[in-house]
């Protein structure tokens, strides 16, 4: 038997093409233009990739599959997707071939028969690197007949099409018979069929002969060339022979010697290194005394300035006793001289008592202060009113200019009202009528309060207004139709809370929709919260079960079924594929989710899919045919599950079908009818639905975003229509016109009063009164500032007691601190029999006293813990190597 004819088809960077061979042949060509992969394409077919027996790259002194220079290992998968350092020809899902046509040379008896491996892979890019993986492998044996490209690829040029792995076998079965297409599950038995029909026979040789003739092969294939062909058979065909005790005494003697050799090395390595230990353990000893000797300064600078603040504060308490001792004693005096004036006082105040003229003086004097005071009080009401009047007037020309701006009076009839319209406008129209002065009304200067009482029945009339407005905003609503009796400023609150919860909805789904997209634009999937909830607890807990999506990994080749195929599909196209040994396992996480409702999401058994696809015989119009897949499980899965769905062309075909889907998106199964139609912001299958999602998503973004302007501007329109409900308030203003005005009348008899008395004969006793009174104003003043300072003092006097008992309660611990951490370094003389500890704790004390008990020690020590930390960390490197 000869090679006569090969035929590749998405082999590397080969075009689909056959090659004829002769006697001799002759591959050449520059670097990279194809030799090694032809080559590798021969080899791949007289081995069938077994391990242990192929070397890819022949011509080459190699004999593992470790990649070259910094260059990526060639593999099945890597050749279907044309891999050329890193950069993929084919960075899809894709099928290949390599076919060998064998024909018997002159003389020999035997039938021509071709050999066939096709192979599917796919791209993965989970990890860093992308890597081709392979999904599935076809070896068949076509006895007597030899094939040609046309049994693999369809079509001419923009059209050519190749032939899927799982149509390949039987588009040649209907085309030879079914007898005459071997196709073979395990790769021994396809070499053992391979190599039985080279030598002219109709069975299979056995598989270890197979192995035999296929690693010399692949021997003869690896190597260069031998300088003659008992070169080759010597060395690569015959097994190797024992050459005797002789060579196994040389040998072991060869391996005692390097052994010997590698022990002086170890050793001199283990020299050089505990020198450096020796130097870094010196140094670790240093930096550890020294950080022992800074903690001991440390506790001794903590009980000095204990000692150094509680003497500060015994000297404080001292002088704040002797401040208290000599407010009391000045307090002692001014109370005799206060009860001394206090006497003088009601002394005079009898002598005045029996003069009528003074009595009834006092008495006026009394009522003049208090009407004064009375007036003063009522400046800040009065001023108040006529803010508020201001206020409501903006408040009501705000809404009136709100309500002309937005329709608004369906959800607040009243202010639809022909009452409210007429009492509004008519109090607007008052605006600008001139009110009674207010200066007038408090100044003591009046001359004739008649105007001021006149306008006081205009004000009145404005009032009632003003009072009916602030009635119906925020009074009670007494009506048939309304149940509740809210005011209207309680509408307009409930008004303002339900449109704030529709922006905050929107506003929601905008930041939703927005998510979306960006997980779209990342070449992702938006997965239902479950899903998404399962994956990442399965990755943390079990990642060796490489859980990944079912959507990630299907492709609906036919836009047209794209919709319908997804709709009845539904949340199937969201299971969690896993690795078969790892379902289990990965159910019982799902499991123990938390949560107040139950995990959905579903692990699909993709062992029992894979049994069941086997078994199952698919209708010719299955929508299995138009999906693409790049997993296994997956394929497995909607294989032995929707298989027999079959795609229909109208409603009256469906009803009779039944599992089945049309285009436009209608189902049956279970004997019922439905929709199965989706949106675009659905699709997740494949990237072409993955744009069409995006596209989707991005035009409900901008309707979103145009419902929430509008709704913000609904928001903003009642929500100053309430500011301006609650700025409009009742007014009280009349009356306290009213009271003020009775207060200037009083006082105006008040005063001429007191005008009209005769006190020349008295004037020197009102003065020594007044002078007695000044003297008890002063003293009791002092008497008031005395207490307070007292007060003062006490209370710094209580913050000192505390500081010293706490700073007393402090000194025994930080002594204790101080000598524990002598006794510290003392005790380093057990291991260092030499050190001089009271040299290393009078330089401490020393420069203590040199600082005045200023150091920053917690820096220092930082410094020598990172000291300490990176000695430790070179020993431990040294030991370690």
């Amino acid at each position: 038997m000869f090679l006569k004819r090969s035929i590749t088809v998405n082999w590397g960077n080969l075009p689909a093409e056959e090659l004829e061979y002769g006697p001799i042949n002759l591959f050449s060509g520059g670097n990279g233009s194809g030799k090694t992969t032809a080559a590798d394409a021969l080899q791949t077919l007289m081995t069938a990739a077994h391990d242990n027996l192929f070397n890819y790259n022949p011509g080459q002194d190699e004999t593992t599959q470790r990649g070259r220079g910094g260059k990526q290992v060639r593999t099945l998968a890597s050749y279907i997707l044309g891999c050329d350092d890193g950069a993929f020809a084919r960075p899809y899902d894709s099928d290949g071939y390599l076919a060998g046509v064998f024909h018997p040379t002159k003389g020999e008896t035997a039938e021509p028969f071709t050999a066939v491996i096709g192979v599917r892979a796919h791209l993965d890019r989970a990890g860093v690197t992308a890597q081709a993986r392979q999904n599935e492998l076809l070896l068949m044996i076509v006895p007597g007949e030899m094939l040609s490209l046309s049994h693999f690829v369809h079509g001419e040029g923009a059209e050519r099409q190749v032939v899927e792995i799982t149509e390949l076998p039987n588009a040649l079965r209907r085309t030879f018979g079914k007898k005459n297409v071997e196709t073979y599950e395990k790769k021994g038995a396809y070499l053992a069929r391979l190599y039985g029909a080279l030598r002219g026979r109709r069975d299979a040789v056995s598989q270890q002969e197979a192995k035999n003739a296929a690693r010399t092969f692949a021997r003869f294939m690896a190597y260069k060339p031998v300088d003659s062909i008992d070169q080759f058979v010597a060395g690569e065909v015959l097994e190797a022979q024992d050459m005797g005790d002789t060579l196994r005494r040389i040998r072991d003697m060869l391996r005692t010697i390097h052994g010997m050799e590698q022990e002086a090395r170890q050793l001199r390595a283990s020299v050089d290194y505990l020198e450096q230990a020796r130097g870094l353990a010196g140094q670790y000893q240093e930096t550890w005394l020294e950080r022992t000797a800074l903690a001991y300064g440390a506790a001794a600078q903590r009980y000095r300035r204990n000692q150094r603040q509680y003497l500060e504060q015994k000297e404080e308490q001292s002088q704040l006793r002797q401040q208290q001792q000599a407010l009391r004693e000045e307090a002692e005096q001014v109370e005799q001289r206060l009860e001394q004036a206090h006497d003088e006082l009601v002394g005079l105040e009898a002598r005045i008592q029996g003069i009528p003229a003074l009595r009834d003086k006092q008495q006026l004097q009394a009522q003049l202060e208090s009407l004064t005071q009375q007036l003063q009080q009522g400046a800040r009401p009065l001023l108040e009113q006529d803010q508020q009047r201001s206020r409501n007037f903006t408040a009501l020309r705000n809404l009136r200019d709100l309500l002309n701006r937005h329709s608004i009076e369906l959800e607040l009839p009243l202010f639809a009202s022909k009452g409210w319209r007429a009492t509004s406008k008519e109090l607007l129209a008052l605006e600008q009528r001139p009110i009674p002065d207010l200066n007038q009304m408090l100044a003591r200067d009046w001359i004739d309060l008649s105007p001021l009482e006149s306008g006081l029945e205009q004000a009145r009339a404005e009032q009632q207004l003003h009072n009916y407005l602030a009635e119906q905003l925020h009074g009670q609503v007494d009506s048939a139709s309304d149940r509740e009796n809210l005011s209207l400023a309680q509408r307009l609150d409930r008004l303002v809370t339900q449109r704030a919860q529709a922006l905050e909805k929107l506003d929601e789904q905008q930041k939703q929709i927005q998510h979306r997209i960006s997980t779209l634009e990342s070449k992702r999937v938006n997965y239902p919260r479950d899903v998404e909830e399962a994956l990442q607890a399965i990755r943390e807990q079990c990642p060796q079960a490489d859980p990944r999506v079912l959507c990630d990994h299907v492709e609906v080749q036919d836009p047209e079924w794209q919709m319908a195929i997804e709709g009845y599909l539904g949340g199937a196209r969201f299971g969690i594929l896993v690795e078969p040994d790892y379902e289990a396992e990965a159910i019982r996480v799902v499991r123990r989710l938390a949560g107040r409702q139950r995990n959905k999401a579903r692990v699909i058994q993709g062992e029992q899919a894979r049994r069941d696809a086997e078994k199952a015989a698919l209708p010719a119009e299955s929508i299995f045919h138009v999906l693409r897949f790049s997993h296994r499980t997956a394929e497995h899965y909607l294989k032995a599950s929707y298989g027999n769905v079959v795609r229909v062309g109208d409603a009256e075909t469906l009803r009779r079908t039944r599992r089945g889907i049309t285009s436009d998106g209608l189902g049956s199964g279970n004997y019922a009818l439905f929709r199965c139609d989706l949106d675009d912001s659905q699709l997740v299958f494949g990237e072409t639905a993955r744009e069409r999602n995006l596209y989707a998503q991005r035009n409900a973004l901008m309707d979103v975003q145009e419902s929430y302007r509008h709704a913000s501007d609904d928001y903003q329109a009642v929500r100053q229509l309430q500011q301006q409900v609650l700025e409009f308030k009742p007014l009280d203003w009349v009356a306290t016109v009213t009271h003020l005005l009775q207060c200037q009348r009083q006082l105006s008899d008040t005063e001429q009063a007191l005008a009209n008395l005769d006190l020349s004969d008295h004037e020197e006793l009102e003065r020594q009164q007044q002078d007695a009174r000044q003297r008890h104003k002063q003293l009791s003043q002092r008497q008031g500032e005395l207490k307070e300072e007292n007060g003062k003092l006490g209370e710094q006097q209580h913050a000192c007691e505390r500081a010293i008992n706490a700073l007393a309660d402090q000194s025994e611990q930080l002594q204790q601190d101080q000598e524990d951490a002598e006794e510290h370094l003392h005790a380093c003389t057990r291991y260092w029999p030499d050190l001089d500890v009271l040299s290393r704790i009078d330089a401490m004390d020393r420069r203590l006293q040199a600082a005045q008990d200023d150091i920053d020690f917690d820096s220092e020590e930082r410094a020598l813990l990172n000291t300490l930390n990176s000695n430790a960390v070179t020993l431990e490197r040294l030991v370690a190597d």
